[in-house]
């Protein structure tokens, strides 16, 4: 049988490719499943062992990776080539083909051969509405139990990612069958623009102990480094500098929100915390940042030392 999986959320395509082989093949192995990837291997190769078939198995597997071809103006003589291999398929190999884009060209042939005869299977982007129905349904698939306030707390603090949300869920279903809400905010980090936000607030206010303290929790999670934070924060003040820039010129808050594609209630929040900093101060502090990056990568000065330094000095 004949499959096409494409889409770009890759994740997804290796969730269902492996339960394509485990249906097919029963316990996959390197003996019944041969991969290849178009980038790298020769067409032939694939042609030559899509001819084999399998030897002490009912059936094989031959998956191929970056399959461009299928998209709209793929590649002439590879269309031929898997035009082929798919024409004269037999019951005992599998050809699974992947192709890494949210389109296919659904006039080619061989698409159509095998969206009537085999199986095309489409992993487009979710949506911000779809997100709840796949974080239930991953769970049920899984037999673990997670309440609807969780399942809002996990979708915005992965953010839209996929690869983190798989990540983050296999942990909380190996850590218990009822998740709730207090459970993903203790397995599962917010956003580190969250913390960037709190941090670039802080220091606003004036409050450079509570920056410290957010930045120290940080550390203890051994992902979050400076090579992140430092230009999140920098661009948190360029932000600010702009507002302030607009605001000067008389635009009101709205029209800000406007000019620079955020929304009213960023904007209100930044000319809020700006009445305790100038625009000339804000300009020193992105100075010292940019020196402060310059020394941390040059090795002149420990990360976390000068950039908790960098915190507690903050002009207020």
């Amino acid at each position: 049988m004949n499959f096409i999986l494409y889409g770009e959320q890759f994740p997804m395509i290796k969730t269902r490719l492996s339960k394509i082989l485990k249906e097919r093949l029963g316990t996959p192995d390197s003996f019944n499943v041969v991969k290849f990837d178009l980038d790298e291997n020769d067409p032939q190769e694939i042609v030559d062992e899509a001819s084999l078939l399998p030897l002490g198995y009912e059936r094989k597997a031959v998956v191929v990776d970056h399959c461009s071809f299928l998209g709209n103006g793929g590649n002439k003589e590879l269309r031929e080539i898997f035009s082929k291999l798919v024409e004269n398929s037999s019951d005992e190999i599998d050809l699974i083909m992947i192709h890494r884009s949210s389109t296919i060209d659904d006039k080619f042939p061989l698409v159509k051969e095998v969206n009537e005869h085999g199986h095309v299977y489409n992993f487009v982007n979710l949506k911000k509405e779809d997100w709840p129905v796949y974080i239930k349904k991953y769970f049920k698939d899984h037999n673990v139990e997670i309440e609807p306030n969780a399942v809002y707390e996990l979708q915005s603090r992965v953010d839209g990612d996929l690869y983190r949300f798989l990540n983050e869920a296999q942990k909380l279903v190996l850590y218990k069958d009822k998740i709730t809400v207090a459970d993903v905010a203790l397995m599962v980090n917010k956003p580190l623009e969250d913390d960037v936000f709190q941090i670039s607030n802080a220091l606003m206010r004036g409050d450079n102990a509570t920056a410290v303290s957010i930045f120290r929790d940080l550390q203890k999670l051994g992902s979050r480094t400076t090579d992140t934070l430092i230009p999140m924060l920098g661009t948190q003040f360029r932000f600010i500098s702009e507002v302030l820039f607009l605001n000067d010129r008389g635009l009101e808050k709205g029209q800000i929100a406007k000019q620079l594609g955020v929304s009213e209630v960023r904007v209100s929040i930044a000319l809020k915390n700006s009445r305790y900093l100038s625009r000339t101060m804000i300009a020193h502090a992105l100075d010292d940042l940019y020196q402060l990056d310059y020394n941390i990568k040059s090795g002149q000065v420990d990360r976390f030392y000068g950039f908790e330094l960098f915190l507690i000095n903050f002009p207020n």
